[in-house]
């Protein structure tokens, strides 16, 4: 057993070997300090309570965005005659359903636009309000486009509660959240919300159209990429963004079927106008230059030579025909010019010349970028199309 002295000893012995220690290694003695004293090692992070605040602040702004315009959200019923098959023998008809967004009300009217293959080929349109009533109203087509998929709907002398706001697609940041609403696989569903962010901004889409000499052709749309779900039933739905505006009509003709996580809306500052146009005229008003073209890719290397084409010019179109007293005669095109711009963009073939002009509208300047004989000029002048 340890006695007194020998405890005292071995204590001795400690606190000398750690002053030893001290001065060998020039350590230094840290007072320890209080649990209010240390500083927080995840300062840098939000507190769990603004964290919550922030979750329900996004929540709330969710739910308000929806109920804000929800209500201008109907169901387009098209009914088609249907002359195929079994029923044709009896004059039969079928449905399809679609989804719309109530915009405007004029002169005791309410005007809905939707997507133009929702009523493709209808000889009925039926509106149907998600309301505790299920009110459903016949409608007229006021107007379509097959080049954007739009077309605008008229109930007479009716006037819907609740009107959706058009915001600015453009104004739109990647991985902004953005709601869908509208009634996939059907008025069953009707009033459906779904939820993503923006993933693109002007994505060109290969789409299908039938032209109005009956001829199928490709066409390049240009629509907002989100990851929301789109299903059918949705097309000519809201996109909105949380302050309630639409920022987006929904359409599933350029869905892409095969990909999951990407869905496609036409933007706004591509179908307002296009609302307009079918409003005022029942149509679009899109300009015509009044040429006959051919695309640079197709042309022999002997006209090449004959038009004295740069070698490094490999795309663009080239004017076959002028209509005589067209735009392209008031801009002095002539057969055998190459066309290589419209303004800043450059034109690859016919298709992407198109395209180009029918963003332009009536009373727009519009310059074009010439080559003749070798050599390059603008040519520029105002589009005035008549209107009947």
């Amino acid at each position: 057993m340890k006695t007194l002295g020998t405890i005292f000893l071995s204590v001795l012995t400690t606190i000398a070997t750690l002053l030893a220690l001290l001065v060998v290694f020039d350590l230094e003695i840290v007072p320890i300090t209080t649990e209010a004293e240390v500083a927080p090692a995840t300062a840098y992070l939000a507190e769990p309570e603004a964290q919550v605040v922030a979750v329900i602040n996004q929540e709330e702004a969710q739910m308000d965005a929806i109920d804000q315009v929800a209500g201008a959200i109907v169901g387009v019923v098209s009914h088609i005659d249907d002359y195929g098959g079994f029923l044709g023998n009896f004059g039969g008809q079928r449905a399809g359903t679609g989804s719309g967004i109530v915009y405007a009300l004029r002169d005791g009217h309410t005007y809905i636009v939707t997507n133009e293959h929702v009523i493709n080929r209808a000889s009925e349109i039926e509106v149907v309000f998600n309301d505790e009533a299920g009110t459903r109203l016949p409608a007229t087509l006021v107007g379509s486009d097959v080049y954007t998929d739009i077309a605008v709907l008229r109930i007479e002398n009716f006037e819907a509660d609740i009107i959706a706001t058009f915001g600015r697609t453009e104004d739109l940041r990647l991985g902004q959240t953005v709601i869908a609403i509208g009634n996939p696989l059907g008025l069953e569903f009707a009033g459906s919300a779904t939820m993503g962010v923006v993933s693109g901004h002007d994505r060109n889409v290969q789409i299908p159209i039938l032209s109005t000499n009956g001829q199928t052709q490709n066409w390049s749309m240009t629509v907002l990429q989100t990851d929301t779900a789109i299903n059918p039933g949705n097309s000519g739905g809201a996109l909105i963004n949380l302050a309630g505006e639409v920022v987006g009509i929904n359409s599933m003709k350029v869905a892409q079927s095969a990909v999951e996580g990407m869905s496609f809306s036409i933007p706004t500052y591509i179908a307002l106008p296009i609302i307009e146009d079918l409003e005022n005229y029942g149509k679009v008003t899109r300009p015509l230059l009044g040429v006959s073209l051919v695309n640079l890719s197709m042309l022999p290397d002997a006209i090449r030579e004959e038009i004295n084409l740069p070698a490094d010019i490999m795309t663009g179109v080239f004017v076959n025909e002028v209509v005589p007293e067209s735009l392209a005669t008031v801009m002095g095109i002539e057969p055998g010019d190459v066309l290589t711009h419209i303004g800043d963009f450059e034109i690859i073939d016919h298709s992407s010349f198109r395209q180009t002009l029918f963003t332009y509208r009536n009373g727009d300047d519009i310059t074009i970028t010439v080559i003749r004989d070798g050599l390059a000029f603008d040519t520029t002048a105002t589009i005035s199309i008549p209107v009947s």
